[in-house]
C-alpha cells in the first residue's frame, strides 16, 4: 500500500505544478513589422495574465473609433514618462484587412510607438470573461499588476486621467 501511495502522491504534486509555459511577452510584437493578427482571444490571453512586478495597461481600440485615436498619444506619453515598470499594449479590434493594413500609418501619424496586436475574434464571450460589465464599447482598458485588475470602459481624455488610472498599481 505504501509503495502505491508514493507514485500517486508524486503524480498529484506534479499535476498541481502551475509553471505552465507562457509565451514570452516580446513574441507578440515583431520588431519593425505590421502588428501580429490573432483570430482568437485565447491566442492573446497571455498578454492579460503576466505575473511579474510590471503594471500592464492593455488598451482595446479600433481605427474607426475617434475617442480611441484621441487617447493614443496620451497612452504613449504615460509610457514614456513613467519610471516604474509599466507596459502599455494596444489591442486593435479592427477586422477589415484594409483597416488592419493602415494601423502602422495610424500609429506613426500620432507619434505612437507602443506594442500592438490585432484581435479579429468576433465572439463576445471573451469580453464578458475579461469584465462581466463590458458590452464591447471602445475604448476599454484593462490595467493590472499581479492579481489586481481595474477596467476602464471609457476613454482617457487627459494625461492626468491616464496617470491617475495607473498610479494605484505602479507599486511605488
Amino acid at each position: 500500500m505504501r509503495l502505491l501511495l508514493l507514485p500517486v502522491l508524486a503524480l498529484l504534486l506534479w499535476g498541481c505544478d502551475d509553471r505552465s509555459e507562457m509565451p514570452p511577452f516580446s513574441s507578440f510584437f515583431p520588431p519593425a513589422a505590421p502588428p501580429n493578427v490573432y483570430a482568437t482571444y485565447a491566442e492573446i490571453a497571455p498578454l492579460l495574465e503576466q505575473r511579474n512586478d510590471t503594471t500592464y495597461l492593455i488598451n482595446f481600440w479600433a481605427t474607426w473609433c475617434k475617442p480611441c485615436l484621441e487617447e493614443l498619444p496620451l497612452l504613449q506619453q504615460v509610457q514614456e514618462e513613467t519610471q516604474a515598470p509599466l507596459r502599455v499594449v494596444l489591442v486593435s479590434l479592427d477586422e477589415q484587412p484594409a483597416a488592419i493594413a493602415r494601423i502602422p500609418d495610424y500609429l506613426a501619424r500620432r507619434g505612437v510607438d507602443l506594442p500592438t496586436v490585432v484581435l479579429t475574434d468576433k465572439a463576445q464571450a471573451w469580453k464578458t470573461e475579461l469584465d462581466q460589465h463590458w458590452d464591447g464599447s471602445l475604448p476599454t482598458s484593462i490595467i493590472y499588476r499581479g492579481g489586481l485588475r481595474y477596467v476602464y470602459r471609457r476613454n482617457f481624455r487627459t494625461l492626468p486621467d491616464v496617470r491617475e488610472a495607473v498610479r494605484p498599481l505602479l507599486g511605488n
